[in-house]
């Protein structure tokens, strides 16, 4: 999906991006979790997941477009709306 919401004269940067800030989410995961485990519990922690992770999937549902059978022009047009 992420090469297909950047145009074409920006995608290399946008991926980039894109996968720096991947990095990064993945990196505040790492690092905090064993605090947050700490503080608190295991239960919880897992429950906060599963909360942030719902929170998702709302926003993917309700905001992202579907982009099966387009081509890169209508994708594009689609997401600048």
């Amino acid at each position: 999906m992420v090469s297909e919401i950047f145009p074409l004269r920006t995608r290399g940067r946008g991926i980039s991006m894109a996968v720096l800030t991947n990095f990064a989410a993945n990196a505040v995961v790492t690092f905090a979790f064993s605090p947050l485990k700490e503080y608190l519990g295991a239960e919880n922690l897992f429950l906060l997941f599963a909360a942030i992770a719902l929170v998702s999937l709302v926003f993917i549902v309700t905001s992202v477009p579907e982009t099966k059978g387009l081509s890169l022009e209508e994708i594009e047009s689609k997401i600048l709306k």
